[in-house]
């Protein structure tokens, strides 16, 4: 059978599987199954595909990482956080605007989970800003932006997926995201403090404080930030040193997150209960797409699609850096219309041998760009989830509003994927630095 009618059937059965409204996951395994047992003649595959796809111990770190980040969100440590950081940002051009995307930079670095730090966030700055008289669409912009940062500062749940589905260490996937969401937090507030100097109405004008009276408000916040940057250093610490695997780290930060939160939050046994349960269906949900990805992996390589496709790009004698942007291309057209972790784990049988194989990038590097496409999926409309959370806390604000509000953050994404291609010792030197 061709290559391209053996595509063309693919695509077909899985676009009819999701538009009758089947789980994503689902709709994966069911072409992974059609694929292995009809096209490929491999039906014996399913089975051991099935078990070797969630035979994982990177994989423990996942329900971890998602409780600890029900925790914090639920026992009132994260109004804690954004009161914090708006005592230091409120003397800058743009004020608590640049609390949005610092304080989702710090949230982001413990859930590791894009929709629940803009929804986290979001919910207790929203109507705080609104009453101060900020715009609306710069509001809901900053803060859907600054919950892309979720997938990208560790610990991000897409960094511990991709390392297991392509076996690379999630360690230094987790340092080599380190560098870049920095450069990315302080690219969006920069972009801010100029947005909000142009045009004044998007903001009041910075409050007027004695430097004395600002800089011992700046010191009491840390008792409402310190737990944050506690937790971030056990986690990042501990796995630096080589102490603790990323799933040990990920267990003790839970721990942390727990007793934290009975001392200065309000945890209580039901909170307790109520962020179990919550991170066990996202864990599940989670587990379903990766499991159904593997089986569609699994039927792709029976039939030796990548393969094949690696082939034809290299007789067709583009250069790298084509063939890498012909990719990049693809990910910003398939993330209007697919989630996230759906995408990567779809596109990933094919895409990673022709990056990594073909092009001879770096396989960590490729993990940091992808989740910064990804990231970049989280805000383009139609499906950006981040665009429906915002949505979802202020009904009263459009769509429109929201996106045109998103957009200079957009283009600053964009603008990081081609900086740390030109550059990709940005991304990768403190790994390199820190594993050797």
């Amino acid at each position: 059978m061709s290559l391209s009618l053996i595509i063309i059937i693919i695509v077909v059965i899985l676009f009819f599987l999701l538009s009758i409204g089947l789980y994503i996951g689902l709709s994966l395994a069911g072409v992974g199954i059609f694929g292995l047992e009809f096209l490929a003649h491999r039906g014996e595959w399913v089975g051991p595909t099935l078990y070797n796809s969630v035979n994982s111990f990177v994989l423990t770190a996942i329900p971890f990482f998602l409780f600890m980040g029900q925790i914090v969100l639920h026992s009132g440590l994260s109004t804690r956080l954004y009161r914090g950081v708006s005592k230091w940002t409120r003397i800058v051009p743009g004020g608590l605007l640049h609390s949005n995307i610092v304080s989702c930079s710090i949230f982001a670095a413990i859930s590791g989970s894009s929709p629940a730090t803009a929804a986290t966030i979001g919910t207790v700055a929203y109507p705080e800003q609104k009453k101060r008289g900020y715009n609306p669409s710069i509001v809901t912009g900053s803060l859907a932006a600054g919950g892309t940062l979720g997938i990208l500062i560790p610990p991000s749940i897409n960094m511990i997926i991709y390392g297991a589905f392509v076996g690379l260490s999630v360690g230094r996937l987790f340092i080599a995201g380190i560098v870049p969401g920095i450069i990315l937090t302080f690219a969006f507030m920069i972009a801010i403090f100029f947005l909000c100097t142009r045009n004044k109405f998007l903001a009041p004008s910075p409050e007027k404080v004695k430097l004395a009276h600002y800089l011992w408000e700046a010191i009491i916040a840390l008792k409402d930030v310190w737990p944050f940057f506690f937790i971030i250093i056990v986690i990042i610490g501990s796995i630096y040193s080589g102490i603790m695997t990323p799933t040990e780290a990920a267990a003790i930060s839970c721990f942390l997150a727990i007793v934290l939160g009975i001392i200065i939050g309000k945890l209580n046994l039901t909170i307790l209960k109520d962020s179990a349960l919550a991170s066990l269906k996202i864990t599940g949900m989670y587990l379903l797409i990766y499991i159904g990805a593997n089986l569609m992996g699994s039927a792709l390589s029976a039939l030796r699609i990548p393969a094949r496709l690696s082939k034809i790009v290299a007789a067709s004698e583009l250069g790298s850096l084509e063939i890498w942007f012909g990719i990049v291309i693809l990910y910003l057209i398939l993330g209007c219309f697919m989630d996230t972790l759906a995408m990567m784990l779809v596109t990933l049988p094919v895409t990673y041998p022709l990056v990594v194989s073909i092009c001879g990038f770096d396989p960590i590097w490729f993990g940091v760009q992808l989740v910064l496409l990804c990231e970049i999926g989280m805000i383009t409309p139609p499906v950006g989830i981040n665009i429906f959370v915002l949505q979802g806390i202020a009904p009263e604000i459009s769509q429109g509003k929201i996106v045109h509000g998103i957009l200079p953050f957009f283009l600053l994404l964009l603008a990081s994927v081609i900086l740390f291609t030109f550059y990709p010792q940005l991304v990768l030197f403190l790994p390199t630095y820190v594993f050797g």
